[in-house]
């Protein structure tokens, strides 16, 4: 009976006393990398930052994703990966969703499994997921330095790099094979059409045909998981097992 509400309340305080030292090691810089990306982050780091140059630095970046975005959906039409021949939004309705995507305050005006491809939710939608959660990661580290009085809040782009790379990439990787394992579909097609228990016409005697569902599917096991760790809103798939 207390099995439940015990493990509710006890397992995310062990898991977040183990994840926060962890998240505190890489923003801090005493995470060892692999060579290679401690090779590129050394690439990315342009020097320390005061908070005047850290938030004009995430202004900027949080400016170029917006950008980014909004021109993946109005190019949607005409891009790949687009078997439905899906068009293009209201340019008011890609503004306030990119706006949504970019600051993480999931703002949802279309319905999802209609409105996107799988070109936008692979270019437009899991990019998002990741870089929209790891800006406020970011921010956070930095006004939390700020209160620990260190003289300089970092590097935004540092920042990002170990947010992006040594947190959000791993667990989600981890999450996708789980979901995978449970049969969550992961696919470029974006439908399929399955037989129900329904027949076509009701009243029919029991030879008829079955009524027929589309049900819409997608890149789920690589979109989900990110959308759940970063607290993103729009479900674009119905998150459904294929048929055999």
């Amino acid at each position: 009976m207390w099995l439940l509400p015990i493990t509710i309340i006890v397992l995310p305080i062990i898991l977040a006393i183990a994840l926060s030292g962890f998240m505190a090691r890489i923003m801090d810089g005493h995470y060892r990398p692999w060579p290679v990306f401690g090779w590129f982050e050394k690439r990315l780091d342009s020097g320390q930052q005061n908070w005047k140059q850290y938030t004009v630095t995430l202004l900027f970046f949080n400016t170029a994703l917006f950008l980014f975005g909004y021109m993946v959906l109005s190019l949607q039409p005409w891009m790949p990966l687009n078997p439905r021949g899906l068009g293009m939004i209201a340019p008011t309705t890609i503004f306030n969703t990119v706006i949504s995507f970019a600051t993480n305050t999931d703002i949802q005006h279309y319905s999802g499994d209609q409105a996107f491809s799988n070109f936008s939710q692979i270019f437009f939608c899991i990019p998002m997921f990741f870089l929209s959660a790891a800006i406020g990661l970011c921010a956070l580290a930095a006004i939390i330095r700020a209160f620990r009085n260190d003289e300089h809040l970092g590097n935004f782009f540092v920042d990002m790099w170990r947010v992006v790379i040594y947190l959000f990439l791993p667990a989600a990787f981890a999450l996708s094979i789980v979901f995978l394992i449970q049969g969550m579909p992961m696919t470029f097609q974006s439908a399929y059409q399955v037989n129900t228990l329904e027949p076509a016409a009701m009243g029919t005697d029991s030879n008829s045909q079955p009524k027929q569902q589309t049900i819409v599917v997608g890149p789920l096991a690589a979109f989900v998981p990110m959308k759940m760790l970063g607290t993103n809103g729009a479900v674009l798939r119905d998150e459904l097992r294929p048929p055999v």
